[in-house]
């Protein structure tokens, strides 16, 4: 793309793969018996692009104010996010904490966090949570803020659902626009895999049983 550096090229790499590998691990493609002959695979969150709907949420849901105070106005809260995830990943490494080989080729342009299993990715999201890092060495709004490194690794779960089982997979070459410019442009995967038939408009809300009573005649 025209104006963008190798390093902005290369940072970007980096942040999607970061987040390849995390969305990965907390939604990875599975098989499941189709009928009596076979299964089929399902496709996982990395498969159906859930990624980019963390980014763009990290990058474009945060106001300005909010910006202001976690002294964010011109960084990147999805860079900081990455950072966040491979300081995690490097604590468990250091430690020797980790059940399984390190992988540099799975998502080549990622760092330590990428280099786990999908196992050990898990485990340091889970030593996040628990403080278990050094917060001082976090890059902003990180830095020494525990209650937001508690709240983003709920955010990132929770994130990783709401894209992949929400419309925003059909979405398809609409999904990285503004919201008012999306259009669906077939049935979301995350409904077929749960069986959710999509919304049902003119429902009444339920009220009861209909009651019926035998009016007993009154003699004059």
């Amino acid at each position: 793309m025209l104006g963008i550096s190798e390093g902005e090229r290369s940072l970007n790499r980096y942040i999607r793969s970061t987040f390849q590998a995390l969305v990965h691990a907390i939604i990875p493609p599975h098989y499941r018996n189709k009928d009596l002959f076979g299964t089929v695979q399902v496709a996982g969150a990395q498969e159906l692009h859930v990624y980019e709907y963390v980014i763009w949420i990290l990058e474009h849901s945060i106001s300005l104010p909010v910006k202001e105070q976690l002294n964010l106005v011109n960084g990147s809260m999805s860079k900081a996010t990455a950072e966040l995830l491979d300081a995690g990943a490097v604590q468990l490494i250091q430690t020797g904490q980790i059940l399984y080989p390190l992988n540099v080729t799975e998502f080549s342009s990622g760092g330590p966090f990428t280099t786990l299993s999908k196992v050990d990715r898990l485990r340091a999201i889970t030593l996040i949570e628990r403080l278990n890092i050094n917060l001082e060495n976090l890059s902003i709004p990180y830095k020494s803020n525990p209650e937001l490194v508690r709240d983003m690794m709920d955010v990132l779960n929770e994130l990783t659902l709401f894209g992949h089982y929400s419309e925003w997979t059909a979405y398809g070459t609409t999904r990285l626009f503004s919201p008012e410019y999306r259009r669906v442009e077939h049935f979301p995967h995350g409904w077929y895999q749960t069986g959710y038939p999509g919304p049902s408009f003119g429902y009444r809300d339920f009220r009861g049983f209909l009651a019926t009573y035998k009016h007993k005649k009154v003699d004059d």
